[in-house]
């Protein structure tokens, strides 16, 4: 009986929801292709597919009740075997199949062209060839290509042939990093390539590219781009940019940053959101020009599926055009339709062709919020229902405020798992921001458009809203940066597990569908769980030492996890322009641990790369100690660090040899130089400060680390009285491996194991130098670059040191 009635909600479900219920089948099968990639056996896949065809052709026409249990494994391995086909099997002439080792060259044309202010210029080519010496072969495949030194401006469909050989996209630096390579792989590039001058690329007389792409959308997005340019000034201009062609290079980080901590950083991702105003603008026009129905409809699809071409097919623009269609397909033909299954109809339709569509990050947050305002709205609006009631008071605060709050509420909610995941927080400023920023978003698009409409035909007026448009923006801004300056806009959560990550789910689908006690028992019975975990993730004890030699590039940076949970970050790369290795690399590394208290912040000199990044570690995170070596500093940064400690009052101890550090009673830390000879200078060269560095060793049982900042050979003497106490399993190599530093007689005295040297990629120093990369190996001692292994990762158990694979 149960059995019985189980079967028949399984098929009235099916029947129901046929849209969604293929969407997530072939979401699953996806899902499974992706991990089981690398072990498919194709031919079985094929032949697996097959057999499930037949079955299901028989149980259609034989026996019904049975069709749903044959077609879900069938629709499911379809999932995988496209997701193989799109991300495994390749032309023979394919890039990423041909040894490009020896290629010299290589021809093709321009496909894609982003412009930057600052000149650095971004082009995807479509390859046709390559060559080895004078000889070509036909190729295959997408190079994204940097503008460097390269002066000369790429257009769409310029042929051109590039000297040199491309190469594949770096991988993650450290752990939790954003992984470039895979996102370009995701987006069928293998490949990239920096124009390093004007002799390298030759422009041929001859242009390739679609006809309608060369002289329609390219114009197009020319002239919106040179009118942009000609009357609103930065940053509403970039902001426009991104708002209506997708093209977000030029935002400033500053902006983006404030928009992700309020939590609508999505509204600056060109999305479904725009596709909705922009076709309430164009619905809204045709009504004042009293047209029927049916040609309002037809036009104002057109124009929204020429906006689609604009911005170039970005995902979550055909998937929100594409459940307009449907919604309106349905609306003209006078059929009743589910917008559940709408928008699994638009998404199954966009992972057909794209597979790895579900793989992205944007595609999942714009599934998760559109499926979640759907399902979740109408069960929140009748949790939180209000009694009926004629009074105007009660009509507008349910329009303007419970209303936009449940929406939005509905739309956390939905992507508070991969908010998680991604991110690292709950966004709880986004409940109330929503309601006030995307009405103000709205209107700014509405307006850009009737600016860019005025500016096109030259009316008088263009001038004018092109002032409101950059004081319109202003007040947007402020808003946000008041928002994200509130504490409680973010609440920092731990990396999920797969565990917790499913129970975060299902939480959200227990809070739409709190009617029942059994429900809101099982809810607090899940968040208990999460609860417990995350507790344990902070606060339980290891039996593991774990030091994490950071990649940020020319500099140095080591985090120490200690078994009873101290932690101490040893240096945090440089700061200069823009770039501030403290802000983009260590404190996303930090986050991404968990770490949210400092022990000991350690200095080992005043150098900028080594003490570059303190100011952002002391501004986000606390910490309770900071130290730095005895030999006085005196530049900018240095002076800098000190106020920021004295402004979050954070002690500071200058300290030298013969000095200790405490971290529970299974570690030891011993600073060993430097003594007093090397804390008297008052000569600031850089051979003084380096001599003065501190140098560390980390014991825990049987195994050591030793950490010697910038110290060069000069005053490696000092240390060689500690005899056989230098002896260590890691050493953190000298001054980023410079012939300066790392003598035979130090080496040998230390003996290491593993010689890690955190080394900049192409850095104009030349480090390290090929002497020490001898002397290293002479001594048994693997050499280690942070420029070619990214982070280093150890751990220790106390009897032996495990250097670790952290991208698996």
């Amino acid at each position: 009986m149960n059995i019985n009635n189980n079967n028949s909600q399984y098929d009235s479900f099916y029947r129901s929801y046929p849209a969604l219920w293929f969407f997530f089948s072939f979401s699953i099968g996806i899902i499974f292709g992706w991990i089981f990639l690398e072990s498919i056996n194709f031919k079985w896949l094929l032949f697996a597919l097959g057999s499930l065809f037949l079955l299901s052709l028989i149980s259609h026409f034989r026996a019904a009740e049975f069709f749903p249990f044959f077609i879900f494994p069938f629709i499911v391995l379809m999932g995988s075997a496209k997701l193989y086909l799109a991300l495994a099997v390749f032309p023979s002439n394919n890039l990423s199949v041909i040894n490009l080792n020896h290629v010299k060259s290589f021809h093709g044309w321009i496909a894609e062209a982003h412009y930057k202010d600052n000149g650095k210029h971004r082009y995807v080519l479509n390859c046709d060839s390559v060559y080895f010496d004078s000889t070509a072969q036909e190729a295959s495949g997408k190079i994204i290509i940097s503008q460097g030194r390269f002066t000369k401006k790429l257009n769409y469909g310029d042929v051109v042939k590039v000297e040199g050989k491309p190469q594949p996209p770096p991988l993650a630096g450290n752990p939790g990093e954003f992984n470039y390579r895979r996102y370009l792989h995701l987006s069928d590039i293998y490949f990239q390539y920096y124009l390093p001058d004007d002799e390298c690329c030759t422009i041929q007389n001859i242009e390739r590219g679609a006809f309608w792409q060369k002289n329609v959308i390219v114009p197009i997005r020319s002239h919106i781009i040179d009118k942009l340019n000609q009357y609103i000034p930065s940053p509403a201009k970039d902001v426009i940019k991104a708002l209506l062609l997708g093209e977000r290079q030029d935002v400033d980080p500053s902006i983006k940053e404030n928009f992700q901590k309020t939590g609508v950083v999505h509204v600056l991702a060109i999305s479904g959101l725009h596709v909705g105003f922009i076709l309430f603008l164009f619905i809204l026009i045709f009504s004042f020009l009293r047209l029927p129905y049916q040609w309002k409809t037809g036009l104002s699809l057109f124009f929204l599926f020429l906006f689609v071409v604009l911005v170039n097919f970005k995902a979550p623009v055909v998937r929100a055009s594409l459940m307009a269609a449907f919604y309106f397909a349905g609306k003209l033909s006078e059929r009743q339709s589910n917008s559940l299954n709408i928008i699994a109809a638009a998404g199954l339709l966009i992972l057909f062709f794209e597979p790895q569509q579900l793989l992205q990050p944007g595609f999942q947050f714009s599934f998760a919020a559109v499926g979640a305002i759907l399902y979740g709205y109408p069960k929140l609006s009748n949790i939180f229902s209000l009694p009926e009631s004629s009074n105007k008071i009660a009509y507008y605060f349910n329009k303007l405020i419970r209303q936009p709050f449940l929406v939005s509420a509905a739309a956390v909610l939905g992507t508070f798992p991969l908010t998680w995941l991604y991110y690292g927080n709950l966004q709880i400023g986004a409940l109330l921001i929503n309601i006030l920023i995307i009405p103000l978003i709205g209107g700014f698009v509405m307006l850009s458009f009737l600016f860019l409409i005025t500016a096109s035909i030259g009316f008088a007026a263009a001038a004018g809203l092109a002032k409101l448009l950059d004081y319109y923006f202003i007040v947007i801004l402020k808003i946000i940066e008041w928002f994200s300056d509130l504490p409680f806009v973010q609440i920092e959560l731990p990396p999920p597990t797969f565990f917790i990550l499913l129970l975060a789910i299902i939480t959200v689908f227990l809070i739409f569908n709190l009617t029942k006690r059994i429900r809101l028992l099982y809810l607090i019975l899940i968040l208990f769980f999460i609860f417990l975990d995350c507790n344990d993730w902070f606060y339980s004890e290891t039996d593991r030492l774990k030091v994490t030699f950071v990649n940020v590039g020319q500099g140095d940076g080591a985090i120490l996890q200690f078994p009873n949970n101290d932690v101490i970050v040893v240096d945090a790369g440089d700061k200069k322009f823009k770039y501030d290795s403290g802000k983009r690399i260590m404190l996303p590394l930090l986050k991404h641990y968990g770490i949210k208290r400092i022990k000991y912040l350690l200095g080992t000199h005043s150098h900028s790369d080594h003490i570059g990044g303190f100011p952002a570690i002391m501004n986000n995170i606390k910490v309770d100690t900071l130290i730095l070596t005895a030999y006085p500093g005196q530049s900018k940064l240095y002076k800098h660090v000190l106020a920021v400690a004295a402004k979050k009052n954070i002690p500071v101890c200058y300290k030298k040899r013969g000095h200790t550090l405490s971290v529970g009673e299974k570690s030891r830390v011993y600073l060993l130089h430097p003594d007093e000879r090397f804390v008297r200078g008052n000569r600031f060269s850089g051979a003084e400060l380096n001599n003065s560095s501190l140098v560390m060793k980390v014991c825990y049982g049987k195994t050591s680390f030793i950490l010697t900042g910038d110290l060069e050979k000069s005053a490696e003497g000092a240390l060689f009285n500690y005899g056989g106490f230098l002896n260590s399993s890691v050493l953190k190599v000298g001054h980023h491996g410079s012939k300066t530093s790392t003598s035979l007689k130090f080496l040998d005295m230390i003996d290491p194991q593993y010689a890690v040297v955190s080394v900049g990629r192409g850095n104009r120093f030349f480090h390290p130098s090929r002497e020490t990369i001898r002397r290293l190996k002479r001594n048994n001692a693997h050499p280690l670059r942070t420029d070619h292994f990214g982070a280093l990762v150890f751990e220790s158990d106390g009897q032996e040191v495990r250097l670790i694979n952290w991208r698996e």
